[in-house]
């Protein structure tokens, strides 16, 4: 079934084609200049549909669920569009947006899931919520550099797109923006992001390295948990607040600068995570690099990161709180610079395959952990006797006469 709109007509009115499921072809004269919310929504066999250069608004839902629909050009007269109006078309394979576009509307191409490339053009200045969420067939998009702002959940489950670059005048990624991006394997962070919200990568496991720019202050919960192939991530000295399992399932080397790792947590802190920091509770990075910044290891710091096997300890750090690296159940060796002159309650509790430890300081560090033996406590029936403890040439009295002589 085929309609033409004669010239008459100026206004496309509200539910005016809905659930026509016949239809298949429309021509739409130039004097119209809006197309009503929800006008062809579930029209499911429209095929072609050709928008006239004079149309300016197009309003909620005009192409809701139009299931055989292919492609569309929104012409450059169109200044509104509303939210989802191509929301669930899964025969959308390409759509080709004017230039007088300021933002895509929320949920505008939610569900195209045969939708392969799309052009945003350079007017566009927000993405709002779910606009391409569940285009799981595109592969690549280019976020205009005038974008201000990316909403929740704006590319979710876009499972082909293999990279992004943020531009900088966005401030923030908002949560579930990548979420389960699998193919995503490359993202370029803006510069001006403070913000990364919760769940923003969430199982992007394809993506291999990320850099977070010194901008950004806080990370949100399970921020890149499911991120399983990353081989690297920094977290800049800007970042002072880090949400929970933000890093959970991530593997390769940590390197943090972030003076979060000062923070003494408690159960309070997580109370679902026990003695674990939080943020690193899941994660499973095997080596762990802490920047020359940093003067003292917080309380569970790195608590059950059970997968870390090389750490090092820059000269600098002052203390190791308690439990700060209780349940590292990897690390075979661990090397205590000179400059630590204190070590917290079972900070290396549970550490079952520490077998050496170096201690470069002088002066004896002094334990907290009482008895001392504690401070490497394996299990609830045993201590760890470690095989070697190394420390300075000429040094061996003084340890003998400290709280060390246990060990010795």
């Amino acid at each position: 079934t085929k309609v033409i709109i004669p010239n008459s007509v100026t206004l496309i009115s509200d539910f005016a084609f809905s659930g026509c499921s016949k239809l298949s072809r429309v021509t739409i004269s130039d004097s119209v200049t809006s197309i009503g919310m929800h006008a062809f929504e579930n029209c499911s066999r429209l095929t072609s549909i050709a928008l006239p250069n004079g149309i300016t608004s197009i309003g909620n839902g005009a192409f809701y669920r139009c299931l055989s629909l292919t492609s569309i050009t929104i012409p450059d007269s169109v200044t509104k569009i509303g939210g989802g109006v191509f929301k669930d078309c899964n025969s959308l394979a390409s759509v080709t947006i004017g230039n007088s576009i300021t933002s895509i509307a929320g949920g505008m191409f939610f569900g195209c899931s045969s939708l392969t490339r799309v052009s945003i053009p350079d007017s566009v200045t927000e993405i709002r919520s779910n606009a391409f969420c569940g285009c799981s067939s595109l592969k690549r998009v280019i976020i205009p550099e005038g974008v201000t702002s990316i909403g929740e959940r704006s590319f979710s489950y876009c499972e082909r797109l293999t990279r992004v670059v943020i531009p900088d005048r966005v401030t923030s990624i908002e949560e579930d923006t990548f979420s389960f991006c699998s193919s995503l394997a490359s993202v370029t962070i803006g510069k001006n992001v403070s913000s990364i919200g919760s769940a923003a990568f969430y199982y992007c496991s394809s993506l291999t390295r990320v850099s977070i720019p010194d901008s950004v202050v806080s990370i949100g919960n399970s921020a890149f948990s499911g991120c399983s192939s990353l081989t690297s991530v920094t977290i800049p000295s800007s970042v002072n607040s880090i949400g929970g399992n933000a890093f959970s399932d991530c593997a390769g080397e940590l390197i943090i600068n972030s003076k979060i790792v000062e923070t003494n947590y408690t159960r309070s802190n997580y109370p679902m995570h026990n003695s674990y920091s939080g943020w690193l509770h899941g994660s499973k990075f095997t080596k762990l690099t802490i920047g020359d910044n940093i003067e003292n290891i917080g309380s569970r710091a790195f608590a059950g990161c059970s997968d870390l096997a090389i750490l090092a300890i820059p000269n600098g750090i002052i203390s190791i709180g308690e439990l700060a690296f209780a349940g590292c159940r990897s690390l075979a060796s661990v090397t205590i610079p000179s400059s630590v002159n204190s070590i917290g309650g079972y900070a290396f509790s549970h550490c079952s395959n520490l077998k050496t430890i170096i201690c470069q300081a002088e002066i004896p560090p002094k334990i907290s952990t009482k008895p001392v033996l504690e401070t490497f406590w394996i299990t609830d029936s045993g201590f760890s006797k470690f095989e070697t403890l190394i420390v300075p040439e000429g040094c061996k009295d003084a340890y003998l006469n400290s709280d060390w002589k246990e060990f010795l």
